[in-house]
């Protein structure tokens, strides 16, 4: 049975992986952000660059997975496109969908609002995503390396060959 100071000291852990970005808090009932580092009440400047930061990562995680789609899109549409080696690449824009959608939709509430608000449960589901997410990814990099690796051998040895028989 888990006692309850080793609970204690998971739960210091998993907030202590999640580093605020901004030591901002939002008061819900007030309808206005707080911060530690700015007690004279002249916030308006750090709360137009949270919302400008809000904006920006917004921006790179909507072009990511928009970019993703049209690279899957083009692929399965396009009967030209439709070979081996580029279902590679469509698992790699899936793969990095996943990642611009699963992971840095939540990571950048993160950044923005310098604390994990999700609760314990969704912060233990989103970076176990994180680490699933990226490291298919990496494995679908691999795979498409792997495969242009192998279709360039196989280019030089078949130029290799007709030159060895027409000599």
């Amino acid at each position: 049975m888990l006692r309850l100071d080793t609970a204690a000291t998971i739960t210091q852990h998993h907030a202590s992986t999640l580093p605020p970005v901004f030591s901002s808090v939002w008061n819900a009932t007030a309808g206005h952000y707080h911060h530690d580092d700015d007690e004279s009440g002249g916030g308006g400047g750090r709360l137009a660059a949270d919302i400008t930061l809000a904006v920006l990562l917004s921006l790179i995680v909507v072009f990511a997975v928009a970019g993703n789609l049209l690279v899957i899109a083009a692929i399965l549409t396009d009967r030209a496109l439709r070979q081996t080696g580029n279902y590679f690449l469509v698992s790699l824009a899936l793969a990095d969908m996943l990642v611009a959608g699963v992971v840095m939709t939540f990571a950048v509430a993160n950044d923005v609002m310098g604390r994990w608000p999700f609760g314990r449960i969704l912060c233990d589901v989103w970076l176990s995503a994180d680490v699933m997410c990226s490291t298919a990814s990496i494995l679908n990099l691999c795979a498409v390396s792997l495969d242009r690796y192998l279709h360039i051998r196989r280019s030089l040895s078949h130029i290799c060959n007709i030159h060895s028989v027409s000599l």
